[in-house]
């Protein structure tokens, strides 16, 4: 047999269609040449996939980078296969109970592999998975291990958008066990925008079924704002500064009594980088969900290193911003809205009064939303503008109700359910719509769970949340005013359109399904933490039943509901509760050990 011939029967043993594939295959994904060493390297593109001195070499000092962080017990994903030297040296350095996979996209890029070098026995080991991102997910869950993702970036470049996709299935696996319980810290901001937002994600994480510690910083408002009331302006940005230090370490001696499993920090919420270094060193587990233009507040550049884990509600030139600062996981995460809140409601005659109108407006005076809303003016139609930060807005003036006072949510509503054509204006500081608009705000979400009709602004990501029937949208601040006449003579299409939008948030888009996805992602990066918890591992059932569990605490177990999870604090108060006098085995002495040394090593104050 051939050197091809033999390296694809190594894979007909495990993959007979994936081997049959490869034989047919053309290859040409990879152009193969030698390196310094002798041995076979190649290029992707033009640019060198292995190393064009000692691939072996390479690959090895790539494995070593990845040892630390691999579990016993778990199935290694590798995507990017490249010649495989890769996989065959994590094989022979990996120790322990592990299982291995290939994820190969392009059987023409294995036939390259196949032709390029005799492959070595390591790896018989492997398995490979192909096809669909939905069917290479589907092979991925069906070993039942917790999954490790491993990527070799030279190798992989060109199946990024799949890799998406496969971890996009993983994720709502993992998330849609439900078979655990996760403690999250969710640290709120001040003030602002994201500030109902993190009310919202901590609700949600409750209905989920976990505990959530909800730092509220929102109750020291008051004291903030009098240190800005200081005659000199300066004196009082840096005493803000110094304040929200101060909220700061506040929130680390919060974790330090009752430490979570995941720190979930929302955009604006007081953190510095000295906190989130002293969590990392503690191996707290930490995430921001930055709800917010990544372009237009751009502080996350002094913290991009500090978390773990971003979620962005942007794309592309935000998480490629974020990963030169420094961050390490980025991921896309959309807003959404809270059914519970934002939801049809019946107004009474007099709230219909002061409510009621053709066109309405909700949010902030934007430079834009000064500039184009005059547009709506003098037409046969009534117009209603709510919201804040309208000082100067002479033209509007006429229009602007309760004085331009910030409104509540419950109001908000309100206007919505009494809105023919409510208006979704996305903010920016220019004259007309946001040339770079892509994200997509919260408002969008609320009205559409609202069964509120809403006319936006077109954005870039819109497409990929709602169709064209269920939401409406307008190109440029010219095409308003006959959009607003258009609809306006449309009553039954307008309610169409919002039927629709509500279906479809409460099929995709509510708190509850972002909280799980956020969940879930956590989950696949990091599965002998997070992954380990939503699958399960910790419920005092499993425990017990586990062979590797001593006698003595598998009877400390039984205390337990199986179902739910138990930590190594939960066995050592059990173990406490016994009394002074009581007689330990040495199982139990050890548990009481770990604990105390694990509130040593938590102490972040």
């Amino acid at each position: 047999m051939s050197l091809f011939d033999d390296n694809v029967a190594m894979i007909a043993s495990k993959q007979p269609a994936l081997a049959d594939a490869v034989r047919k295959g053309r290859g040409g994904v990879f152009s193969v040449e030698p390196a310094r060493s002798g041995l076979p390297t190649a290029r992707l593109n033009g640019r060198w996939v292995h190393s064009a001195y000692d691939p072996v070499a390479e690959a090895a000092q790539w494995a070593e980078a990845q040892i630390p962080d691999c579990q016993s017990g778990e199935l290694i994903v590798l995507f990017g296969a490249g010649l495989l030297y890769q996989a065959e040296a994590l094989t022979k350095l990996l120790v322990g109970d592990f299982a291995f996979l290939l994820v190969i996209p392009d059987p023409d890029e294995l036939c390259d592999a196949a032709t390029a070098r005799r492959w070595g026995p390591e790896l018989g080991r492997w398995d490979w998975a192909s096809g669909n991102a939905e069917a290479i997910a589907d092979r991925i869950v069906s070993f039942k291990r917790p999954i490790r993702l491993l990527s070799y970036d030279p190798a992989a470049s060109c199946t990024g958008e799949i890799r998406r996709q496969i971890e996009q299935h993983l994720q709502r696996h993992l998330a849609n066990q439900a078979g655990g319980r996760v403690h999250v810290a969710l640290i709120g901001p001040i003030h602002g925008g994201s500030l109902p937002l993190a009310r919202y994600s901590a609700t949600a994480l409750e209905r989920l079924g976990h505990r959530v510690s909800f730092i509220d910083h929102s109750v020291h408002l008051s004291s903030y704002q009098s240190l800005g009331t200081l005659k000199d302006p300066r004196h009082g940005l840096a005493m803000q500064s110094k304040f929200a230090e101060l909220l700061s370490r506040v929130t680390l001696a919060r974790l330090a009594e009752d430490p979570p499993d995941v720190v979930l920090a929302l955009a604006q919420a007081p953190v510095i980088l000295p906190m989130l270094e002293l969590l990392r060193k503690k191996q707290f587990l930490t995430a921001m969900w930055f709800v917010e233009n990544y372009r237009h507040l751009t502080y996350w550049q002094q913290l991009a290193g500090g978390f773990e884990f971003w979620f962005v509600i942007q794309k592309d030139g935000c998480s490629d911003a974020l990963r030169r600062a420094g961050a390490r996981h980025v991921c896309y995460l959309p807003t959404a809205a809270d059914p519970a809140v934002h939801r049809p409601i019946v107004l009474a005659p007099q709230e219909t009064d002061e409510y009621g109108a053709d066109v309405s407006f909700v949010g902030a005076g934007y430079p834009n939303r000064r500039a184009i809303l005059p547009q709506l003016l003098g037409h046969p139609w009534t117009f209603k503008l709510w919201g804040n930060e309208w000082e100067g807005a002479h033209n509007l003036r006429s229009v602007l109700q309760r004085q331009g006072a910030r409104i509540d949510t419950e109001t908000c509503v309100k206007v919505f359910k009494a809105t023919k054509v409510n208006l979704n204006l996305h903010s920016w500081n220019g004259p007309g719509l946001d040339p770079e608009g892509d994200f997509v705000n919260p408002r969008t979400f609320e009205l559409a769970a609202s069964g509120a009709f809403q006319l936006v602004d077109r954005r870039r990501l819109l497409g990929e949340l709602f169709t064209d029937g269920e939401v409406c949208t307008f190109a440029s601040e010219h095409e308003l005013p006959a959009a607003v006449g258009r609809w306006l003579r449309e009553p039954e299409a307008r309610a169409a359109v919002a039927t629709a939008a509500r279906r479809r948030v409460l099929a995709e888009h509510t708190y509850e399904h972002r909280m799980r996805d956020l969940l879930g992602m956590l989950g696949v990066h990091r599965p002998d933490r997070v992954g380990s918890l939503l699958g399960g591992e910790r419920q005092a059932g499993r425990l017990a039943s586990d062979a590797s569990t001593p006698p003595d605490l598998a009877s400390l177990l039984a205390a337990f509901p199986p179902t739910q999870r138990v930590d190594l604090k939960d066995l050592a108060g059990c173990i406490r509760a016994k009394g002074p006098t009581a007689q330990l085995s040495r199982d139990e002495l050890l548990v009481l050990m770990l604990d105390a040394y694990r509130e040593e090593t938590r102490d972040l104050v």
